[in-house]
């Protein structure tokens, strides 16, 4: 069970047996970066999510999907989570998201999907 996005790509790369320098690298971004995204002292950019989720052989929809006991949610709440952010914060990314999922699905119908 994770806490953060954080927890997942530590545990990931650590049981690939990769270093943060070596992550780092291989995704373009400097350790000290790394560094705080696993320590959720900073978000991820959709691009970063993806970068990361392809070097840890994951798709994004696993890096970004939450588990709690039984129940299985993803959101991208989870990955905005940082240190310092309130309830207030998170409440209002996840309106966004929510919003977001709205207009995809009205999109998919229209398609006829």
């Amino acid at each position: 069970m994770f806490n953060t996005i954080g927890d997942k790509i530590s545990l990931i790369r650590k049981d690939l047996g990769m270093t943060q320098q070596e992550m780092a690298e291989k995704i373009g971004m400097s350790r000290s970066s790394l560094v705080k995204i696993e320590n959720s002292q900073r978000v991820i950019s959709l691009h970063e999510g993806n970068a990361i989720s392809k070097l840890l052989g994951i798709s994004l929809e696993t890096l970004l999907t939450e588990e709690k006991g039984d129940i299985v949610t993803q959101n991208f709440v989870k990955a905005f989570k940082s240190k310092g952010m309130t309830s207030n914060d998170i409440n209002e990314i996840a309106k966004c998201e929510l919003l977001f999922d709205a207009f995809v699905t009205q999109e998919q119908i229209y398609r006829g999907e």
